[in-house]
C-alpha cells in the first residue's frame, strides 16, 4: 500500500482516531490504527472496543492495499515533522514494515497484518426499526450546542465505578428539547437544548460515557446522531462530525432519578458577579482546610461574607464582596471546589451576575445564569456548619 498525502491533512485525520486507541490493552493490536486504502481514499480505523472512530481522507498516488500502523508513534513523528508539505506512505506487503518519506527525511516503523486486528461488528450503519415513520430515530445539533452541552455537564459526573450510571451523562431526548445531566452526588448539572417540534427522538434516555462526552467537547463541525439497537434495545450512540464517525457503546444502567432532587420551593434568590466572586472563592479557600475545603457564606441585604479558616494551622480569612438579596438573610457552607467549578461552567448575564436560589442552610444550592433559567440549572450539596 502506498500514497502521497498532505501533511496537515494527514494528521488531523490521524489525531481524530486516537481518542479509540488505548494507552495499555491486553490485546497490543489495539495500539494500532487500521488503514484501508481504496482508489485515492483512505479510510482509519481505531478501536478500544468501547469507542470505535473511523475518518477518511483522499490521498495521491495510491496504490490499494490494508495494514495495520502503531498508532501513537506515527502521531509522534507527524507531530515532530515540523514544515514539510507532503509525505509519502509506503508499506510491504511481504513484511509490513512502514517507510515515511518528506523531502529531508525517511522513517521506518513495523506495522502489523491487517488480518491481526480484530473482527468489528457491523456498527456504521445504524439500526433501528424505522417501520413507523413517525418515529424520529436521528438527531442533529449545531456545533455550538453540543459543545456547550458537554462542556456544562462532564465536569460533574463520577469516576465511582461501583456507581457506573454516574460515570456518564444522561441524554433525555424529548421531542423538541434534550436535557444532558450529570451528578457525583455532591453536585448536579441540566443543561438544556431546545429545537423545534419532530426535530429529537420523543422519548428516548441514554447514558452517554465520559470520555465520549470529552470527544463531544472537542466537535468540529455539527453532530448527527443514530442510535443502534440489539433486541430492541439501544445500546450504542454512533454521531458523525464531518467525514469521521464516532460509535461508543452507552452505560447500560438505570440513571438515579434525580428531577426529585431539585428543590421548586426556594424562595431566597441572590444575585452576584461572577467575576468577583470567583476571585475572593480563590483568595479566600488558600485558608480552608486541605480535607474539608470548606467555606462559610453568609448572606444579607447587600453583601455576601465568604469565611475559611483551618483550625490546625491556624489560619483564616474573611472577605465581603457586594450582592443583592431577595428573601431572608442565610448562612451556608461549601466545599469551595464544588462552588468554584460550578461558577466556572456558567456564563454570567449580560450585567456580568449569575444567581443563586435557596431555602435553607442545610437544603441544596441552585447556581443559574439568571432567574428561573430554562437553559442551564447547577445544583451543590451544602455542607455541615462547624460552629
Amino acid at each position: 500500500m502506498n500514497f502521497t498525502v498532505n501533511l496537515n491533512e494527514f494528521q488531523e485525520a490521524v489525531n481524530k482516531t486516537l481518542p479509540a486507541i488505548p494507552p495499555k490493552s491486553t490485546l497490543p493490536v489495539l495500539e494500532h490504527l487500521k488503514f484501508e486504502l481504496n482508489d485515492n481514499l483512505l479510510e482509519i480505523i481505531s478501536t478500544d472496543q468501547e469507542i470505535t472512530i473511523k475518518t477518511q481522507l483522499n490521498v495521491e498516488n495510491a496504490t490499494p492495499g490494508k495494514v495495520l500502523v502503531p498508532g501513537r508513534k506515527l502521531n509522534d513523528i507527524l507531530k515532530a515533522l515540523g514544515k514539510t508539505e507532503k509525505i509519502t506512505f509506503n508499506s510491504n506487503i511481504e513484511n509490513f514494515e512502514i517507510d515515511l518519506i518528506t523531502d529531508f527525511g525517511a522513517y521506518k516503523m513495523k506495522g502489523l497484518n491487517n488480518d491481526e486486528y480484530i473482527e468489528l461488528p457491523e456498527l456504521f450503519e445504524s439500526n433501528i426499526d424505522t417501520s413507523d415513520s413517525s418515529v424520529v430515530d436521528k438527531a442533529l445539533l449545531p456545533k455550538e450546542d453540543i459543545i456547550r452541552l458537554a462542556d456544562k455537564t462532564a465536569f460533574a459526573v463520577s469516576n465511582d465505578d461501583f456507581r457506573p450510571a454516574m460515570t456518564g451523562v444522561l441524554f433525555q431526548f424529548r421531542g423538541q428539547y434534550l436535557n444532558a445531566v450529570s451528578t457525583d452526588s455532591y453536585r448536579l448539572v441540566k443543561s438544556t437544548y431546545n429545537t423545534e417540534a419532530g426535530q429529537l427522538p420523543d422519548d428516548l434516555d441514554i447514558i452517554i460515557p465520559s470520555r465520549t462526552m470529552d470527544i463531544l467537547k472537542k466537535a468540529d463541525d455539527e453532530v448527527h446522531f443514530s442510535f443502534i439497537k440489539n433486541n430492541d434495545k439501544v445500546t450504542h450512540i454512533k454521531f458523525k462530525v464531518g467525514s469521521t464517525i464516532y460509535i461508543s457503546r452507552i452505560i447500560d444502567e438505570k440513571f438515579p432519578p434525580y428531577e426529585s432532587v431539585i428543590p421548586a420551593g426556594n424562595n431566597i434568590f441572590l444575585s452576584v458577579n461572577k467575576n468577583q466572586l470567583q476571585s475572593a472563592i480563590k483568595r479566600v479557600a488558600i485558608f480552608a482546610n486541605d480535607i474539608t475545603k470548606q467555606i462559610r457564606v453568609k448572606i444579607d441585604a447587600s453583601e455576601m461574607i465568604l469565611t475559611a479558616q483551618d483550625i490546625d494551622s491556624g489560619t483564616k480569612a474573611d472577605e465581603k464582596i457586594a450582592c443583592s438579596l431577595e428573601g431572608e438573610p442565610v448562612e451556608i457552607g461549601f466545599n469551595y471546589k464544588f462552588l468554584d467549578e460550578a461558577i466556572s461552567h456558567i456564563n454570567s448575564s449580560s450585567d456580568g451576575e449569575i444567581v443563586f436560589s435557596l431555602s435553607e442552610s442545610n437544603k441544596p444550592a441552585l447556581l443559574m445564569p439568571e432567574k428561573d433559567s430554562k437553559e442551564l440549572l447547577m445544583l451543590i450539596m451544602p455542607v455541615r456548619l462547624n460552629n
